[in-house]
């Protein structure tokens, strides 16, 4: 599966585009890559090298010298590193290690702006590659608990919280209904298979184009389909019946290809799709066990 994985890569485009415009620092150095303490020699298990580094990441880090933390080149690529440990640490030192760091970036308030809106953009965006739900989540909620957020910026993230909250891995996915091909109607919950593939999409996107080529001559992939395991659910959400019409030619035979004619999803927002393919794999039980996922994630969740 690892096309799948350098093909979903290629589907992104993220801007890192900064202002370099800075204070005068507090101190002056001439790094350019930020280096965290290394993983003692006596730790010899990945997993426990991961944690250690990710306990102590920013204890080379100043916080004050804001010629380096507000320089894409150096703080930018530290948060991004910060940000591909976030996975790998339970839910307890996750939500410690954003704690700490908050607390030490509110020393220097342009710092702790930087550092919270580069996250933000990478955990939120939906072009982002590291755009993550779960660590988005843990990331409002322990922002919401500074006392440096603005009026306007706290009911953002208020407003945002439940959203990002929506269909959650170990819920249940939301209910809807949708036409099908046939002229008839179905729901989520009526399709029967271990697991579903739920995959929003839309015409003319050509990420989704992309990831349904990838897909349709996969041969795991479509094994799993023959074998009534697994069903994939392709959902045209945005209601133009059509658009639906005309692409209906672009969704593989062994899918079912749906549309919300009433725009039910996006009206009710049951499902927050900032961008398409938004893709989310469900169990029989509509139990949901990957959100916002990408193909690799999908692949090896299914063992294919």
């Amino acid at each position: 599966m690892k096309y799948l994985g350098i093909l979903f890569g290629l589907m992104v485009i993220v801007s890192c585009q900064q202002n370099k415009k800075t204070s005068t620092p507090t101190e002056t150095t001439t790094a350019k890559v930020y280096s965290p303490p290394q993983a003692p020699t006596v730790l010899t298990s990945p997993e426990d090298q991961n944690t250690y580094v990710f306990d102590h990441y920013w204890d080379n880090y100043n916080f004050q010298d804001t010629l380096l933390s507000l320089n894409p080149e150096y703080s930018e690529q530290a948060i991004v590193n910060y940000i591909n440990m976030m996975k790998f640490v339970d839910e307890k030192k996750f939500n410690d290690g954003l704690e700490d760091l908050f607390n030490q970036a509110k020393i220097e308030p342009k710092t702790f702006q930087y550092i919270t809106n580069t996250m933000d953009r990478y955990l939120g965006d939906p072009n982002s590659p590291l755009r993550n739900d779960i660590l988005y989540e843990g990331f409002i909620i322990n922002l919401l608990k500074t006392d440096k957020l603005t009026e306007a910026l706290t009911i953002k993230y208020k407003t945002l919280l439940p959203m990002v909250q929506k269909n959650k891995p170990g819920t249940k996915a939301a209910e809807f209904k949708f036409l099908k091909d046939d002229a008839t109607f179905s729901s989520l919950y009526e399709e029967k298979a271990d697991w579903i593939f739920l995959f929003f999409y839309e015409p003319g996107c050509s990420s989704c184009a992309d990831a349904i080529e990838a897909l349709k001559d996969y041969q795991p992939f479509n094994a799993l389909i023959d074998s009534g395991k697994l069903k994939v659910l392709a959902i045209y959400p945005d209601g133009n019946r059509d658009l639906w019409d005309d692409y209906k030619a672009e969704i593989p035979e062994n899918w079912i290809n749906g549309l919300d004619e009433e725009q039910y999803i996006v009206n009710k927002g049951i499902y927050q799709i900032k961008a398409t393919p938004t893709i989310y794999l469900l169990d029989q039980h509509k139990n949901v066990l990957l959100k916002d996922a990408n193909l690799d994630e999908v692949a090896k969740y299914l063992k294919i």
